[in-house]
This record gives C-alpha cells, structure tokens and sequence, in this order.
C-alpha cells in the first residue's frame, strides 16, 4: 500500500512547486481528511455512546433482578423452615 501524504507530496514537487508549500498543502488536506471523517462518524459515536448507555442500564436491571431473587429465595427459604 502506498502512503498517500508522500506520494502527493512529490506529485506536488514534481510539479515543482516548493517543499515548504508542499508541505502546507499536504498537512491542510491531512487536516481537511480528518474533520471531514470525524464529522462523518459523529452519528455513529453519538450511537455507540447510547449503546453504552443502554448496556450500563440493562447491567444494572440485571443485577437488580438476580438480587431480588436471592432475596425472595432466602425468604422463602426462611419461611419455609418456620412453617415446618
């Protein structure tokens, strides 16, 4: 795979424009690259903290119900023996 930063770089030196505007112009379009992705992907990371969210709920309605059935069955348990 070749690397794209340096490969445009000498296609903008071949076309002989200077090293340190080539090197401006291929940090701004890095720049350019990775807002236009961070904007692409800002639903998906909007989603995935919901998910998370989610998870973090549905954990806690888990142990909630797993500790509500140790405890009904302890009491259970418990007036099971008195009434025997």
């Amino acid at each position: 795979m070749t690397n794209m930063p340096i490969d445009f770089f000498r296609a903008l030196r071949s076309a002989k424009i200077s090293a340190d505007e080539a090197q401006k112009v291929v940090e701004s379009l890095e720049g350019h690259i990775a807002v236009k992705i961070s904007e692409a992907n800002a639903s998906l990371v909007g989603e995935l903290k919901s998910m998370r969210k989610d998870m973090g709920t549905l954990r806690w309605l888990q142990v909630t119900a797993i500790s509500l059935s140790i405890i009904a069955g302890t009491i259970g348990g418990y007036a099971a023996a008195i009434i025997k």
